[in-house]
């Protein structure tokens, strides 16, 4: 009876033993997951219910199934449920048709493409692949909220000057959290991009619209998105200048949205383009300061200006040179060299890319010569070339090394354009002229350069002020004797644009003398035929040679027909002009008259005038 009550004990707690050990998870008994099978490798997005069934098979370390395992399932497209997107399950061996079998249904989802669905267990995992077919489901994006507003380039130049002219206006629409927003229906543009302020020199917007037309407009342009981007290329024009920019965004309508949803750009700038064109100016009065050593310093200005007279942008630099004597040149005045005479014909001649000017006409470059300093001067390593009627780049050279050549001469920079018929001058500063200039940002002179503010530039001619170089380069050059030979007295200032190849010439800055002039005489009244002594000097005292000296001759009774001539020549002197000294003896005749009558002769030099009586006792 015990016997039988015991085995009936055992029977019952073997049985509780073995439910348990069936219900107790033996995942980490796992050693092998068998390759994936399913039951199709395709779907489609057209047929959501349809689905796919992946299974996985587990066994032990003894090759046997294994059962009460957990596969982890995991897909990356479609989904675990018909109804909503699930890409993650869990499921236990035995769900399957057979023992250590572990399987998902896959569903197609919303969107097409391939599916990885991955089987992991105790660490281990095997993948398979489902195409599953159908369109690309793109989902409605929200209206805008905002725009943002940027360009490609902040600083731009006006147009036609080889510079960077133009920039891309990027346009995004985007969602209150940031993301992109829709574009409008088809046909419809949604952007609108306005010139608000605008130097109004030809400025333009072009961009491309909903129909796809690219349209260029002068102020306001209606574009239309892609993938919430619009894009406006920003055109500059004529003049410098500040550009703002208005973008709003328009429904599907093409109207504006209420409230508005607009953006503002206004950080482009339009700046002036380089130096074209630099205009000497010299002042009337006031231009000349006497440094109180017998050196005069003159005054003078560029107007420096762009392709479309745009003032240059603040700190250009205008390189400055000056020549004082000239050595040679085809053009007026000619040159007497006393063995020969220069040929004023302009047949001078150029070839791009080589450094060379070639004149066969004169055929001088070797045999030039002027006197300086009691000391024969020929032509030198960087003595000036000039081009007068060159383009501008070529205007202006160095002499690379003394002539090896009669009718050719080497410069230092290659010429960039075959000319002929060209006129020039070869010269140095051998009398003592300087150029310099002012720069804003310094306090005193640059030597040979000048810096441009609000497109203008200083600069100042300093030059020995005494009486054997006082007017040089004032005078004509066929009346100053004090320099051999004569016609190479002449004073050119040379003002280049860095960078740009604009170039300039003027003759205008001569070694002049410090107004008012003072004519003075040894008498002031005369009754009879006499020889005048007069001398004509500037306000400090130098010295004037070569001056021309007029005369007015004005009578008051002349009751006895009193004639006053005044000679055309001073003494020896085959003109009215002072000799090198300054002086000019003056012989003025007095004829008939009788007791009483009276003249005034006014004689003018420059700005000044000199009053002689004449009286008959």
């Amino acid at each position: 009876m015990l016997s039988s009550h015991w085995n009936r004990w055992l029977l019952c707690l073997a049985s509780i033993l073995l439910i348990s050990g069936c219900s107790s998870d033996r995942t980490d008994e796992a050693t092998t997951v068998s390759n994936l099978s399913l039951s199709s490798t395709l779907l489609n997005t057209a047929y959501p219910s349809q689905f796919v069934t992946i299974t996985a098979t587990v066994s032990d370390e003894n090759g046997a199934a294994l059962s009460n395992a957990t596969v982890q399932f995991s897909t990356s497209l479609g989904s675990f449920s018909p109804d909503t997107v699930v890409t993650e399950s869990s499921v236990k061996t035995d769900n399957g048709s057979q023992r250590g079998q572990a399987s998902v249904r896959l569903y197609p989802g919303a969107q097409p493409g391939t599916a990885t669905i991955t089987a992991y267990v105790n660490g281990l995992r095997q993948s398979t692949t489902v195409t599953i077919e159908g369109t690309v489901v793109q989902p409605e994006l929200p209206d805008p909220t905002t725009l943002a507003i940027s360009s490609s380039e902040s600083a731009l130049y006006v147009s036609g000057v080889s510079q960077l002219e133009s920039s891309a206006i990027t346009i995004r629409l985007l969602t209150s959290s940031g993301a992109a927003a829709k574009d409008a229906p088809a046909g419809i543009n949604n952007v609108r991009v306005t010139l608000v302020t605008s130097p109004n020199g030809g400025e333009t917007l072009s961009g491309r619209q909903a129909s796809g037309e690219v349209i260029k407009a002068s102020q306001s342009l209606d574009v239309a998105s892609q993938g919430g981007v619009a894009t406006v290329t920003l055109n500059s024009g004529r003049l410098p200048g500040v550009i703002e920019l208005s973008a709003e965004a328009l429904n599907d309508q093409g109207q504006p949205y209420n409230p508005a949803i607009r953006a503002t750009l206004s950080t482009i700038s339009i700046a002036s383009g380089p130096a074209h064109s630099i205009v000497f100016s010299y002042p009337v009065t006031d231009s000349i300061t006497d440094l109180g050593n017998g050196i005069y310093r003159k005054l003078g200005g560029l107007l420096v200006t762009d392709r479309h007279g745009n003032p240059v942008a603040d700190g250009t630099v205008i390189n400055l040179g000056v020549i004082d004597s000239v050595l040679v040149s085809n053009r007026e005045p000619v040159i007497d060299y006393g063995f020969t005479k220069t040929v004023a014909d302009g047949l001078a001649s150029t070839v791009q890319g080589q450094a060379n000017l070639t004149d066969l006409s004169n055929a001088l470059f070797q045999s030039a010569v002027i006197t300086r300093n009691n000391t024969s001067r020929y032509i030198q390593a960087q003595d000036r070339v000039l081009l007068f009627n060159a383009q501008a780049e070529d205007k202006s050279r160095f002499v690379a090394v003394a002539p090896s050549e009669s009718s050719r001469v080497q410069v230092n920079k290659a010429y960039q354009n075959t000319d002929a018929e060209l006129e020039y001058l070869i010269g140095a500063s051998l009398l003592g002229a300087q150029v310099s200039g002012t720069d804003p940002a310094k306090a005193d002179l640059v030597s040979g350069q000048a810096i441009t503010k609000d497109g203008n530039a200083t600069f100042y001619l300093t030059y020995p002020a005494d009486n054997s170089s006082i007017l040089h380069g004032c005078l004509p050059t066929d009346i100053d004797t004090r320099q051999s030979p004569m016609a190479s007295s002449q004073v050119w200032i040379v003002a280049e644009a860095s960078g740009s190849g604009a170039t300039s010439l003027n003759d205008q800055a001569c070694f002049s003398a410090i107004s008012p002039l003072s004519l003075s005489a040894n008498t002031t009244a005369i009754s009879k035929t006499s020889t005048v002594a007069l001398q004509l000097v500037d306000q400090k005292e130098i010295a004037l040679p070569f001056m021309p000296i007029t005369e007015l001759v004005s009578y008051g009774q002349n009751a006895g027909g009193l004639v006053v001539t005044v000679s055309p020549y001073c003494a020896n002197r085959d003109d009215r002009r002072t000799n090198a000294a300054g002086y000019c003896n003056l012989d003025i005749s007095v004829a008939g008259g009788s007791s009483g009558d009276a003249a005034t002769i006014t004689l003018i030099a420059g700005d000044a005038r000199l009053d002689i009586a004449v009286s008959i006792p």
